[in-house]
């Protein structure tokens, strides 16, 4: 019989994906709960399989085509109906006819073994990932094999470019002879070395996968919530201190303290107090909705693009719980391996720019959410502290809020919670466990 699988809901609110790679073609057999495509939803590069075996008649389109949700993702004759029928005579003679043209058949393809993030780097490097011999386990293809992949086919090229062709005068001279071997050598390298360099004037790059998400979402978010930004400066000269000395303890645990768990545990405290923050707008119903759980999401920037994980009920955890799912979640982001689930369901963002980045920014809105924090660069800098000039660690910090639903009234109050909590970081280690 005649299976279409469907592309299911995977995730909380998908309504389509976009095709990143088949694994499969049309006319393989494929086994059940065999990988047959990775592709794109609004958070993460999912692989996805098949739920039963057979022969693919269909997919659903090309790669970078997008499939909604229901619609069906491949078509697939099972295996009870390719046993238990008979093709019909028309197609058994166009099979023999293929047959007798194309000759010997195809060997089968062989489906490279390797994770979704090595198979995103070979599509970049411009690396038929089946064509590389793996070494990891049970024959993974690792980023290490590209690399190798990629240097022995240059310098495959490079030997073909310095080979000489049959009509040179190296082909005619008698064979055998030092001096003639001196003189190929000579005449092939001064071809290349001759040869002259062309530079493309641009390159094009396919907006696809996660970048053409974060590019949607970007827009969507810009172009429906009114902007607006507001800036300060913070004095964090105890928090300096105080995260120096818990990072040192801390590091015997193995635990990496970033500013990054007081800045959550600051914008928490200030949430309870300026709830309107933590809501998001339901715009078919014209309701403000207030979110009574406290689910931070935290900008990562990996080498894939922008992602959110989330940290779920961050008021209830401390500074040192916070560090830890801080750094698992972000080795995972950067593995490409978060999980749906924690991708999903934050109530307010953070975005933190770290010692690399500027002092201020203009960060946009994670919509639907009506605001979003940033915590910026720290910098030694002289200030004025009663009447008298002294060198303090100030941190710029910015918020920018939908003004649909927050007014820049309390948005004021908010920002000044915020670094009250940050300047008097004490408050913040009252349930440290």
């Amino acid at each position: 019989m005649i299976y279409e699988f469907k592309l299911p809901d995977i995730g909380e609110g998908l309504h389509e994906a976009e095709i990143i790679r088949w694994l499969i073609r049309e006319g393989d057999v494929v086994k059940a709960d065999q990988p047959i495509a990775e592709i794109q939803t609004d958070k993460a590069m999912v692989e996805m399989t098949t739920p039963v075996a057979g022969k693919v008649v269909a997919l659903a389109g090309s790669e970078g085509a997008t499939v909604k949700v229901g619609e069906p993702l491949i078509v697939v004759e099972t295996e009870a109906s390719a046993a238990g029928e008979a093709a019909p005579a028309e197609d058994s003679h166009r099979e023999a006819v293929s047959v007798a043209q194309e000759g010997a058949p195809r060997p089968a393809r062989k489906r490279a073994i390797a994770a979704p993030s090595v198979r995103k780097r070979a599509r970049e490097m411009g690396v038929p990932i089946d064509e590389v011999e793996g070494t990891g386990e049970g024959g993974r293809v690792t980023l290490a094999d590209l690399e190798r992949y990629v240097r022995e086919r240059e310098a495959a090229a490079a030997v073909a470019e310095a080979v000489p062709s049959e009509g040179s005068e190296a082909a005619i001279l008698p064979s055998g002879s030092v001096a003639t071997e001196r003189k190929a050598d000579t005449a092939a390298w001064t071809s290349i070395a001759s040869m002259e360099r062309v530079v493309p004037e641009e390159e094009r790059i396919p907006l696809r996968g996660l970048r053409k998400k974060i590019a949607e979402k970007m827009v969507k978010s810009a172009y429906t919530a009114p902007h607006v930004t507001g800036m300060d400066e913070v004095d964090v000269t105890k928090l300096v201190e105080i995260r120096k000395h818990l990072a040192s303890q801390l590091a015997e645990e193995r635990i990496k303290l970033t500013y990054l768990p007081f800045v959550i545990k600051a914008v928490t405290r200030a949430l309870k107090q300026y709830p309107m923050f933590n809501a998001s707008l339901d715009e078919e119903t014209n309701e403000i909705v207030l979110k009574k759980r406290y689910h931070i999401g935290i900008a990562t920037a990996t080498k894939a693009g922008l992602v959110v994980p989330v940290i779920r009920d961050a008021d209830q955890k401390s500074i040192r719980e916070l560090a830890i799912e801080i750094a698992e979640l972000s080795e995972k982001a950067h593995r490409q391996a978060l999980r749906l689930e924690e991708l999903q369901g934050s109530t307010f963002t953070i975005t933190s720019t770290g010692a690399g980045g500027g002092w201020f920014a203009t960060p946009i809105i994670n919509y639907p959410e009506v605001a979003i924090f940033g915590a910026h660069a720290i910098k030694r800098k002289p200030v004025v502290i009663d009447d008298e000039i002294a060198i303090r660690d100030m941190m710029g910090i910015s918020l920018t809020f939908d003004h649909r639903v927050i007014d820049g009234e309390p948005a004021g109050r908010f920002m000044r919670t915020v670094a009250h909590n940050l300047e008097n970081p004490e408050v913040l280690l009252l349930d440290v466990r």
